[in-house]
């Protein structure tokens, strides 16, 4: 199991976004972080703005912390945010998001899709407002 979560969040959304729901659905254990036990811990980090390049650097960053701190890299878990993955409140999907989520891959980390669901954003899909859910998250 997993024993570090990265929440990636949009540049653009934390802007104005403080990421409460995605930290409450991470302690509460709901949603796509239902599966993490007690010890795990969690990070946030911003894509690093469009085009979603910058989070390279900051994956390479943690790596080489992973290492300083004798921590496995295999212990980590990527989520892309709700922010950055579906149709919300903030913003349609991030239109880089198969590009950001090719970068997570390619550092070797997997990447789960989604953090916080928002029961109005759920509304809104079901009432076919907003996007479903993955639709066009490549696999």
């Amino acid at each position: 199991m997993s024993r570090l979560v990265v929440i990636i969040q949009c540049d653009i959304v934390s802007k104005r976004c403080a990421g409460y729901g995605c930290m409450k659905s991470f302690y509460d254990r709901t949603g796509p972080f239902a599966g993490y036990d007690d010890q795990t811990r969690y990070m946030t980090l911003t894509c690093g703005g469009c085009c979603g390049a910058g989070i390279a650097a900051k994956l390479e960053d943690l790596n080489h912390k992973l290492k300083r701190y004798g921590e496995e890299k295999g212990d980590v878990v990527v989520h892309l945010a709700s922010c950055i993955c579906s149709d919300n409140y903030h913003r349609p999907p991030c239109p880089f998001r198969n590009y950001i989520k090719s970068i997570v891959e390619r550092k070797g980390f997997p990447v789960v899709l989604g953090s916080y669901l928002s029961k109005g954003a759920e509304k809104k899909r079901h009432e076919g407002v907003y996007q479903e859910w993955d639709k066009g998250m490549k696999a």
